[in-house]
């Protein structure tokens, strides 16, 4: 009987033992709410997409996750916790390449967490001090685009309000046609742009009913024809959508022969269309430097 109640009570402290062991934390909560975002006069329109919010320990430097925006996500703390937000967007439009976005701030905060409640957060972000803008253009009435292919070529081209379909004040439009079938339009302006590996990004707003194309225009000091690289098309869209474009792998193939640059805009009429349009805002040049 001894060995029967010994071997009993053995089991019993196995058990509470096992029940411990297997007992999960349970965490606090963070509902994080979309970036608010600040620009100031020559930086352009504060409409992003930050799409994404890249969480880590301040205190320990962890990675805690990557959230699409707004989300509520689980955090084993509590009490007094410092969390770093970054923002991020998807690299070239592609949703296979979320990235932070270092052109623009992170955001630092502290928060007093309890076991499973839920504290909210909203961060706010503006661009990075260190970066330079090389160009921008809002189309508020003006016109920074360039016929390029042809000075034969009459491509309508026109204002838009957003009652029209623009974006906000005046966008830029192009529209083609059976007897326009072809357009190439680049920025007015040159642009010393980095080819040694700092990073530089195009952003911009566009809406179009065909496929457009971007590509760089370098120039050497020798030589008046530029040359051209085509490197990425952008899908039609029927709603307004904001892309940010990576341009630094380009201009390291470029190379430090060419010392200015600038961005080239195509399109085709689509096959069985008779007319295209394509709207373009909010083209920003910048570059963010490693010193």
């Amino acid at each position: 009987m001894k060995k029967i109640e010994l071997y009993l009570f053995v089991t019993v402290l196995f058990f509470i033992g096992s029940c411990d062991l297997d007992k999960e934390p349970i965490p606090s909560y963070v509902h994080l709410k979309p970036f608010t975002i600040t620009t100031n006069g020559d930086q352009g329109t504060d409409k992003q997409e930050i799409r994404d919010a890249w969480i880590s320990s301040a205190e320990t430097g962890d990675f805690l996750g990557v959230y699409q925006l707004p989300a509520t996500f689980p955090i084993i703390a509590e009490g007094n916790t410092e969390l770093i937000i970054e923002p991020g967007v998807l690299e070239n439009g592609i949703k296979a390449t979320p990235n932070i976005y270092k052109f623009m701030t992170r955001y630092e905060t502290s928060v007093d967490l309890a076991i499973g409640e839920v504290d909210t957060i909203q961060p706010s972000t503006q661009y990075d001090p260190r970066v330079i803008f090389h160009f921008e253009a809002d189309f508020e009435g003006t016109n920074s685009l360039d016929l390029v292919l042809d000075t034969t070529l009459m491509v309508s081209t026109d204002f838009f309000s957003p009652q029209e379909g623009g974006f906000e004040g005046s966008s830029i439009g192009f529209v083609l046609d059976e007897n326009n079938p072809k357009m190439e339009v680049a920025t007015s302006s040159d642009m010393e742009l980095p080819t040694l590996g700092d990073v530089a990004f195009l952003e911009m707003h566009y809406k179009t009913e065909g496929i457009l194309q971007v590509a760089l225009l370098g120039y050497t000091d020798n030589n008046p024809t530029p040359a051209l690289s085509y490197f990425i098309a952008l899908n039609p869209q029927s709603n307004w959508n904001k892309v940010y474009i990576d341009l630094t792998n380009q201009l390291i193939q470029y190379g430090s022969t060419f010392k200015r640059f600038r961005i080239l805009f195509g399109a085709q009429l689509p096959e069985g269309q008779t007319t295209s349009t394509y709207l373009i805002d909010n083209i920003k040049v910048m570059e963010f430097p490693d010193n």
